[in-house]
């Protein structure tokens, strides 16, 4: 297909994204073009679409963008346009530009870089303003011409606006003699899609350079696995069936690559007693050092003798199993203790005694978790202050407040959700606290699922019994069905729907005789349209949060959130959804739940935090509610792209959050993800009613099976083996 160009001005914009915008192009003849496809579209701005004539089946004919160039005005309206709607233009209003226009016309370009001071006086503007207009121009001129050459291996105008930001006009030399430092420039862009690019540019594949970058890729992508080490002779495995050299001694290169990368501490190997393992020096350091603060937490700090710990624990907690009071024991014994079981057992009630004794000894509790929803949860339980542990040490998105020089000040701090703490994060946390002065109380469930990045820091704790540490594992009766029922997952037992209550619902429903995925869609459209809301009493979008192991396919998060978008706007707001573009997200509208998926510290709303969309003004600026707050975003802000769907969520998502109602998704056609830990995680997750749809077989594959793989990690070789009596 011939490309082809079209110039022009954009005059309306649809909708605008990094890697995706639509609207409306006017040409210089006046020609109105519908638009759409790969760039980030800027009002006023002009440009060159190069692409495609394409008829989308609800739209009718628009041309579809491949790339697009910036034009630079050659004629004096074209350049008064220029100045007057240039966004990052400042000072320079629509009478001032067409005065520059016309009185400097083509030697515009040649003042503007050589006599600013003309500039100024015709234009009647400031040197500052010049020196701006200067730097935007010269930019601009950059940009356009790495555009033209990066457009030819597919990245996006978003993706060389960036690059062109860290490299500067220069960026199209120094991606020519190393085409995988995009791959450090660019977050997002793996090694894969740069391995294109740079094949394209005539890079040979047993290139140093290639070779040193898949290997590291290799390393990176355990990592997002959760593991903290890659056996060597596994990551020369890796790398080599990624990097596919046409060579006989494939495996040597990559080996001495390897050694390179180690000797210039790029990467970092240890023996394991027989085995190598190959890790990023920061990942190695972290675990180090937390195992010596794990181990310094042994020590012994009797806050109170053991007279007084028992009246204490007669006052408080007069009601504690024998577990739970050893537990309690160990919090106020030692500087780290551990805590740990599953649902039901009495951790949150362990937690409270522990609490209210040490403030009853006057010292200062700090509670802490991982996740907004899961330190909201212990305010709720405690009746008292948490924070996210990134808002304990003073994260403001891009440094930590916290540290060796400025401490945390507290004399206990309780972690709840440990599970869901990785390495870097538990690091983080222990380099900002005086262990000296302040106790530490661990609190997770080992049975959840891991963190979302490296180290298993709960497990190995655990497995290694390196701290003063209580696993309880009685459910309480007064726990109730739903606890119970959940508990018995962790015995490869699910059971089945519970008994009515006097209102009319059930704690436990299970529905599992859908063999077609089909069914399970036919069914939650059943329980959205009749049942949740007319016979179970549960407000769709603030207590019914659906739950599924995996993002694609046809019971994944993405089908099922425009399923249910569907279902619920057409219900309650009597709003027909339109079909959107395959491939990208669906529009948000007035109503719809949805999803923080990344911090944003500006606006103070964390990942993971469920919200509603309020209200859409005419300008397009949408407005959130979160946690009875509300916010707006205009349309062209980059925090909405951190905005989704939320009726729908991964069970991974949605860990450290709680609902009134559950329905969890587990069928065969997930196979490669139904495990123990996703089951038990997702039922977890209700506070009154599960409803677990699909079919007998995934069910009860996922009650049944157990994880995927064991984590590598450092702390599990480091944590010294001292066998706790609690454990």
């Amino acid at each position: 297909m011939n490309e082809q160009k079209i110039r022009g001005s954009i005059n309306k914009v649809f909708y605008a994204g990094p890697a995706f915008s639509a609207g409306r192009l006017v040409t210089p003849e006046g020609r109105n073009i519908s638009f759409a496809g790969n760039l980030y579209a800027i009002e006023g701005q002009p440009v060159v679409l190069a692409g495609h004539w394409d008829k989308h089946p609800e739209y009718g004919r628009q041309f579809k963008v491949d790339h697009v160039e910036i034009e630079m005005p050659s004629d004096p309206g074209g350049l008064a346009q220029y100045l007057a709607q240039h966004p990052e233009i400042r000072g320079i209003g629509p009478a001032r530009a067409w005065k520059i226009a016309d009185e400097l016309g083509e030697e515009f370009e040649e003042v503007l870089l050589n006599d600013p001071e003309r500039l100024a006086r015709t234009g009647g503007v400031s040197l500052d303003i010049v020196e701006n207009l200067r730097h935007v121009w010269n930019r601009t001129r950059g940009l356009n011409a790495a555009m033209t050459w990066f457009s030819a291996f597919g990245l996006t105008h978003h993706q060389v606006t960036t690059l062109m930001e860290k490299l500067g006009n220069n960026a199209v030399a120094i991606l020519k003699n190393d085409p995988y430092r995009i791959i450090r420039e660019i977050k997002g862009l793996g090694f894969k899609k740069v391995d294109q690019i740079a094949l394209k540019m005539g890079t040979p594949k047993e290139n140093t350079q290639r070779i040193q970058a898949g290997i590291h890729h290799c390393v990176f992508e355990a990592l997002d696995q959760g593991d903290c080490w890659v056996e060597s002779e596994d990551l020369i495995d890796r790398a080599n069936t990624l990097l596919i050299m046409d060579c006989l001694d494939s495996r040597e290169r990559i080996e001495r690559e390897l050694d390179h990368l180690i000797g210039n501490e790029s990467l970092e190997c240890h023996d394991l007693g027989g085995r190598v393992g190959i890790a990023l020096p920061s990942i190695y350091r972290q675990e180090s050092q937390l195992a010596l603060w794990f181990e310094q937490g042994r020590e012994e700090v009797f806050r109170v003798g053991p007279v007084e710990m028992d009246k204490l624990i007669a006052r408080y907690g007069s009601t504690l199993n024998e577990k739970q009071e050893q537990a309690v024991r160990n919090a106020l014994r030692y500087r780290v203790s551990l805590i740990s079981g599953g649902a039901g057992v009495g951790k949150s009630f362990c937690v409270s005694v522990i609490e209210a004794i040490c403030r009853n000894l006057g010292l200062d509790v700090t509670l802490t978790a991982p996740t907004g929803k899961a330190a909201k949860r212990i305010e709720e339980l405690s009746g008292r202050e948490a924070k996210t542990i990134h808002r304990l040490l003073g994260y403001d998105g891009r440094t930590f407040a916290k540290g060796p020089d400025d401490p945390i000040e507290t004399d206990v701090l309780i972690v709840d959700e440990l599970s869901m703490v990785d390495v870097t994060l538990a690091w983080r946390l222990f380099r900002a606290l005086d262990l000296s002065r302040t106790s530490v109380i661990l609190v997770g469930d080992h049975n959840q699922l891991p963190p979302v990045g490296p180290g298993n820091v709960l497990r190995d704790l655990i497995r290694t019994k390196a701290l003063p540490g209580t696993i309880l594992e009685v459910c309480l009766r007064q726990a109730g069905v739903l606890k119970e029922n959940s508990t018995a997952i962790l015995r490869g037992e699910v059971r089945k729907t519970s008994e009515k209550r006097p209102d009319g619902r059930c704690d436990w429903y299970v529905v599992d005789h859908f063999t077609d995925p089909s069914g399970v869609t036919g069914c939650l459209r059943e329980l959205f349209s009749n049942i949740l809301d007319e016979k179970l009493g549960f407000d769709l979008l603030r207590d019914v949060q659906v739950l599924t192991p995996t993002h694609k396919g046809p019971l994944g998060t993405q089908a099922l959130n425009e399923e249910i978008q569907r279902l619920v706007q057409r219900k309650r707001f009597g709003v027909n959804v339109p079909p959107h573009q395959p491939n990208h997200r669906p529009p948000l509208l007035k109503g719809d739940k949805v999803i923080q998926t990344r911090n944003n510290y500006t606006l103070g709303v964390m990942n993971g935090t469920v919200g509603l969309v309020r209200n859409i003004w005419p300008d397009g600026t949408y407005v959130f509610e979160f946690d009875g707050e509300e916010i707006a975003i205009k349309k062209s802000d980059a925090a909405l792209r951190d905005i989704q769907l939320g009726f729908a969520l991964s069970v991974h998502r949605a860990q450290g959050s709680e609902f009134p109602c559950a329905i969890v998704i587990m069928h065969k056609s997930s196979w490669f993800m139904n495990r123990r830990e996703v089951l038990y995680t997702a039922v977890t997750r209700a506070r009154k009613s599960v409803i677990l749809l699909g079919d007998r077989s995934g069910i009860r594959e996922a009650a049944t099976r157990g994880s995927a793989q064991q984590r590598t990690t450092w702390l599990s070789y480091l944590l010294p083996n001292a066998h706790c009596l609690s454990m």
